[in-house]
């Protein structure tokens, strides 16, 4: 077949544009129609499309499948980095589909103005590959024209639709900001076809829409040749969280090191003549003292209308330290520290300093301090972030009266304010799930999820979990057509974690929990989970000891022993996780979870190998309930989860795609260090100085919008 009779609009076109960032095609890829160009999605984009086109094996039979029923999923996982998932099926979904993964990566920089080259492998990775293709494609825009010319090999099992082996190449005419007219040669067919986008703008929140249609010359399944999908762009964060930390227009400051003086935890008799804690009983003629107290009146005021509690305030010399926990910042925590800090900044006199102690059940979990006046002009858009005190797990900074009885009767004091009743109810889904398997293209069991964790006094909660199933497909159930294949892994109801957790603070950035109870519905138990962040907080290191036993044999243990150590790429916003020992299951092996942070959105790159089995996949998670929850209704606190995660990952190293379950799985409930005191592993400076504008940001909307 004649491949090459678009080369010579591509050979003589001029350049004089900039290449704009391609849709996805029907390859599950941006660009044409079938053929890749040399544009990926957007850094911090996600792609969801869907199309009609009968493709591979599933085009084998000509009288049979006279429409697909193709779904991809892409984001641009880092900038020149495109990531993208597919499966491909019939139009009946039960009789088995093809998932695949497809990844691209454009050079940097353009070759010539105009002339942009990058290369790509479809359906990469796993041990059943059908469109296993890997090619290099380069584009050149000039005015409303982008020709394309590639070379691809194909590696494949499916061996109906060579699409890409060899030559291949189209052109676009951009004829409105909203229609392109695309012809194109993929290697089996060629094909004509038109895009209709939506007018920027005309979605909220950033969206697009599109509609694509194809007029392929190759006759298809059934006589058909004419094909149509539908894609949606969908920003994964803010337009400020879409760049990178080093990209950051951001005014640089000299490092230099700043001396941290943490103060003892104890008793301190200079206390008993501090007006702060007990202010005279007549009129304050001193107008200094008057106004430190007036101060330290509107902190309280204001941190608790902003949903900011159990606020307490002191003030040495001209350095005022204030603790608080945070009720309803729960999406991610640094808003709540953000409009702490506006408010700090703003009410205190200009020549002081402010230290404030963020404290999640009595226990402290992150510090942050500075000057007033610098923080006010950062805050308000005046100036860059400034050199600041910031601790990861600090040692308090409180100190308490002798009047007070000491530590013991302090500590009574704790367990009886926090015995009134104030639970926190967390609502999220949980699903079990299977994707593109021979027993069908997406078999899943659905069930809504109630974490209720009870403060009982410094440190210690009760944690009681129960399942509600929703919704299952056929092969999660006895009726399915195949027996029921996944009923073994379906989540029924009932009552899942009766757990008691006590948290203890080490200081230097060490903290532990100890938890007993009941796990995971089957396990009796104590586990231990430890965690240090020295430094920065760019490292990480963690520990989870388990001692379960069945409760309905205890000869059958599950007694996990893992260590973990993570660092976080402060330049780039993201994370690798490295967690290695014996799992739940005391099966062996590690597992390798690299993230990338877009605003509240993660994109997760996976591998794990266990004893028998390697796997690699992809994941998302994304946060289930607004910025800023309501306060209590009733003494209680009802919110969504901060972080809700979906994962896909597939079988490698092997030929046969057979369903494993159950390897290289960390025994912790969702009540741990990690989401309950450390907001994701999100509190550290490291995290702070990365996410600086979001601090900015969240002031003016939570702050400065809402005075």
């Amino acid at each position: 077949m004649k491949r090459t009779s678009l080369v010579p609009a591509i050979v003589f076109a001029l350049p004089i544009g900039v290449f704009a960032q391609g849709n996805m095609n029907m390859q599950g890829m941006s660009g044409l129609l079938n053929v890749p160009d040399a544009s990926v999605i957007e850094y911090g984009s996600a792609s969801i499309s869907w199309d009609a086109q009968v493709d591979g094996r599933f085009s084998r039979n000509n009288k049979l499948n006279d429409q697909g029923n193709d779904v991809k999923f892409g984001a641009g996982f880092f900038p020149h980095v495109e990531f993208a998932g597919r499966n491909v099926t019939t139009r009946t979904t039960t009789g088995g589909s093809d998932l695949s993964f497809n990844i691209k990566l454009q050079l940097p920089w353009e070759i010539i103005p105009g002339l942009s080259f990058a290369i790509g492998e479809q359906d990469f990775g796993g041990s059943v590959n059908e469109y296993d293709t890997k090619y290099a494609v380069t584009t050149w825009q000039y005015g409303k024209l982008r020709s394309t010319l590639g070379f691809g090999q194909y590696d494949g099992i499916a061996g109906q639709t060579l699409r890409l082996d060899g030559i291949f190449g189209g052109i676009e005419y951009a004829a409105t900001d909203w229609l392109s007219v695309l012809a194109e040669d993929d290697g089996h067919s060629r094909n004509m076809g038109v895009r209709v986008t939506t007018p920027q703008g005309l979605l909220p929140y950033g969206w697009s829409a599109s509609m694509l249609w194809v007029l392929s010359g190759e006759e298809g399944v059934d006589g058909r040749n004419d094909w149509y999908g539908f894609e949606f762009k969908i920003p994964l964060g803010r337009e400020y969280e879409r760049i990178l930390p080093k990209e950051q227009p951001r005014v640089a400051l000299a490092e230099s090191m700043v001396e941290v003086i943490e103060e003892p935890y104890g008793i301190d008799s200079v206390l008993e003549s501090n007006p702060l804690v007990v202010p005279p009983s007549g009129n304050i003629s001193d107008p200094n003292i008057r106004a430190r107290v007036e101060s330290a009146a509107q902190l309280t005021r204001e941190f608790n209308e902003a949903n900011l509690e159990k606020v307490r305030v002191q003030r040495y010399g001209r350095e005022w330290i204030i603790a608080f926990e945070n009720l309803s910042y729960n999406n991610n925590v640094l808003d709540g520290l953000a409009v702490a800090i506006g408010m700090a900044a703003s009410i205190l006199p200009e020549g002081d300093r402010f230290y404030l102690q963020l404290e999640k059940y009595g226990i402290p979990i992150f510090a942050v301090g500075g000057e007033v006046a610098a923080w006010d002009a950062f805050m308000n858009g005046r100036g860059s972030l400034p050199e600041s005190v910031m601790i990861a797990a600090p040692t308090s900074k409180l100190r308490r009266r002798s009047g007070d009885g000491g530590i013991v009767k302090s500590t009574l004091n704790d367990v009886r304010e926090y015995l009134d009743f104030r639970p926190t109810v967390m609502m999220r889904p949980v699903l079990v799930s299977t994707l593109g398997t021979e027993f069908g293209v997406f078999d899943y069991s659905l069930a809504a999820r109630a974490d209720v964790v009870l403060p009982l006094w410094q440190g210690a909660a009760f944690n009681v979990t129960k399942d509600w199933s929703v919704d299952e497909s056929k092969d999660f159930t006895k009726e399915g057509d195949f027996g029921g294949v996944y009923r073994s892994q379906r989540v029924p109801d009932g009552v899942k974690n009766r757990v008691l957790s006590q948290t203890l603070r080490l200081g230097s950035g060490f903290t532990t929990m100890v938890s007993y109870g009941r796990f995971f519905d089957i396990n009796d138990g104590v586990s231990l989970e430890g965690r240090w962040e020295p430094g920065d907080g760019r490292n990480r290191f963690r520990v989870i000891l388990t001692d379960f036993e069945d409760k309905h044999d205890p000869r059958i243990t599950r007694n996990a022993r893992l260590g973990s150590w993570r660092y976080f790429f402060q330049s780039t916003n993201s994370e690798v996780n490295i967690t290695a020992g014996e799992f739940y299951s005391e099966d062996s092996g590690y597992k390798v979870d690299f993230t990338q942070h877009i605003g509240d959105t993660r994109l997760h790159l996976v591998y794990k190998k266990s004893e028998n089995d390697a796997f690699a996949g992809v994941g998302i998670t994304i946060p289930l309930t607004p910025r800023k929850d309501v306060g209590r209704f009733a003494g209680i606190q009802l919110t969504g989860t901060p972080s809700w995660r979906y994962d896909v990952t597939t079988i490698l190293g092997e030929q046969g795609n057979r369903l494993v379950f159950g390897p290289n799985v960390i025994p912790t409930e969702f009540f741990n260090l990690r989401n309950g005191y450390f907001n994701g592993d999100r509190l550290s400076p490291a995290y702070i100085r990365a996410n600086q504008e979001r601090l900015r940001e969240a002031w003016q909307t939570f702050g400065v919008a809402a005075k």
